[in-house]
């Protein structure tokens, strides 16, 4: 299994990103991934047919690249490994 996760620096910036992406892809809030260290402990979970969406939303908004990071994560054998995605 393959999905994306977006990372974010605080609280307040993952807050506001998925009520702007929340209008362009469909998205889920999730608990950060123990595997991935981040300063907020919410991401926002996508599937792969919503990559197009979420960047194109993404790039429309000018969120500061230093407030988010995107992984691309696969779930193997009971596993989590997450990938830096750009």
């Amino acid at each position: 299994m393959t999905y994306f996760v977006i990372t974010f620096a605080n609280t307040h910036s993952a807050i506001t990103t998925q009520s702007h992406l929340e209008t362009c892809a469909n998205i889920s809030i999730m608990p950060t991934l123990r595997e991935i260290s981040a300063g907020c402990g919410i991401s926002i979970r996508f599937s792969p047919e919503e990559l197009k969406p979420v960047m194109a939303c993404l790039e429309s908004w000018s969120l500061a690249p230093e407030m988010f990071q995107i992984y691309e994560i696969t779930e193997k054998d009971g596993k989590i490994f997450p990938s830096p995605f750009k």
